[in-house]
């Protein structure tokens, strides 16, 4: 005689017992030259946008000038040499005050984040001059140093410095206690700690501090040539709306575009270098 065991009734749980699991679905990703086609073909199609809406929606050109005239402003201004005289200047006025920000930002990062009786002395103050709006700082830069390229590379010393200074500082925090533990029972130095287990550990910090100071000191470069500067994009902007030549107005917001496009571009190229060097392996 057989007896029959029964067995326990299965719980079907939805997707468990399935033959094949969906697939996760992989982010695309996309090869340089795909990035450049879709790059142009999406600016071609804004641009296409812009000059159809500005002929016939009867928006007036004063307030939208169609691009073919925003694109003939500058080669009239490229043929009579305003173009690239002030661009030029204003690229060596920002360049410098990039510099001069990042050799005072970076070592003062890692200087006020390592130091924790100075990050709690000076932390608040940065952070204060970090979400200061900076136009409020004008009258007091005019009043220091006048209407000059000094006044430009102030300006954007003052903006550019604290917004790469909080991301150092911040950054330095962030170094494994455990690698200064470990580097100090082996009688590593100050020095060698900050050279062998703090500075690359900061190194991502840094690259993307340098990003974000880039940034704020192209709103410095603006801010800066709207009110000091006697030649420059800016100074264009300004004779532009004095004389009601909105063409040319929306050139040089175009020209001052590319140009922040282009700073920032260089600084995430440069980021994803670090990023690509710190997983490489040791």
């Amino acid at each position: 005689m057989t007896t029959s065991v029964a067995l326990p009734r299965r719980t079907l749980v939805p997707g468990v017992f399935r033959r094949s699991l969906p697939r996760r679905r992989t982010r695309r990703v996309f090869t340089r030259r795909q990035r450049i086609v879709f790059g142009l073909l999406n600016l071609a199609t804004f641009l296409v946008i812009w000059q159809l809406v500005a002929t016939y929606s009867g928006i007036p050109s004063m307030f939208l000038p169609r691009f073919t005239d925003v694109f003939g402003e500058l080669i009239e201004m490229s043929r009579e040499g305003i173009l690239w005289n002030n661009l030029g200047i204003s690229l060596s006025v920002y360049v410098i005050g990039m510099v001069i920000s990042i050799a005072m930002a970076v070592p003062a990062g890692l200087v006020i984040g390592g130091i924790p009786w100075l990050d709690r002395a000076l932390s608040t103050y940065v952070w204060a001059l970090y979400t200061m709006p900076r136009i409020v700082l004008m009258p007091l830069i005019l009043l220091w140093v006048g209407i000059n390229d000094t006044a430009r590379v102030t300006i954007i010393v003052l903006s550019a410095v604290p917004a790469t200074l909080v991301v150092v500082m911040e950054g330095v925090k962030t170094v494994d206690n455990s690698l200064l533990r470990a580097a100090r029972s082996f009688g590593a130095s100050r020095f060698q700690l900050f050279k062998s287990v703090v500075m690359p550990s900061t190194v991502p910090f840094i690259a993307t501090g340098i990003r974000m100071g880039v940034a704020r000191g192209l709103l410095g470069l603006f801010i800066g040539e709207l009110f000091t500067g006697t030649n420059g994009i800016g100074y264009i902007i300004t004779l532009a709306q004095k004389t009601f030549n909105s063409a040319q107005v929306y050139a040089m917001l175009l020209v001052f575009l590319l140009f922040c496009v282009a700073m920032v571009s260089s600084t995430q190229y440069l980021e994803r270098r670090v990023m690509e060097w710190r997983k490489q392996p040791d």
